[in-house]
């Protein structure tokens, strides 16, 4: 019998799969206004099956990032701070954020390899028309 909990990683929370879900369909309009781009989540950067996936990803009409976006709990950020750097080096003009559904805050990766945070600043995407956090939902009962 094979024991299918030790196949993989692990699926997210439901909590992570809804503010996902809710998110892309809270953008998806203004991104398909784009000739040509198209907004994606949890999709490798590349077609690669064994490239960084981001959470939410935005494509040019080129296929190029343009935009990323991971949503975590606190134990993740670490991770996902790592995973975005990483991405910046590969995909210099794309836009890096990271969402943490426990605290609320969501985190912009400056072009200064800084991470400045909504607490302080309102975090605005050259690609939306409202600041970003309007676009993310979560239910009140979490």
């Amino acid at each position: 019998m094979i024991d299918v909990k030790a196949i993989g990683s692990p699926r997210a929370r439901q909590i992570h799969q809804l503010i996902i879900t809710e998110t892309v369909i809270a953008m998806h309009s203004e991104v398909r206004m784009r000739r040509g781009w198209y907004i994606l989540y949890e999709s490798t950067v590349t077609d690669s099956p064994y490239d960084n996936y981001p959470d939410i990803v935005i494509f040019d009409e080129h296929n190029t990032l343009q935009f990323s976006m991971e949503i975590t709990r606190k134990w993740g950020m670490s991770y996902d701070k790592k995973k975005c750097l990483q991405l910046q080096q590969r995909f210099p003009d794309a836009e890096f954020y990271i969402y943490n559904y426990e605290t609320d805050i969501l985190y912009a990766l400056g072009e200064d390899g800084q991470w400045y945070n909504s607490r302080d600043y309102e975090i605005n995407s050259r690609l939306f028309e409202r600041p970003l956090l309007d676009y993310i939902f979560v239910p009140e009962e979490y």
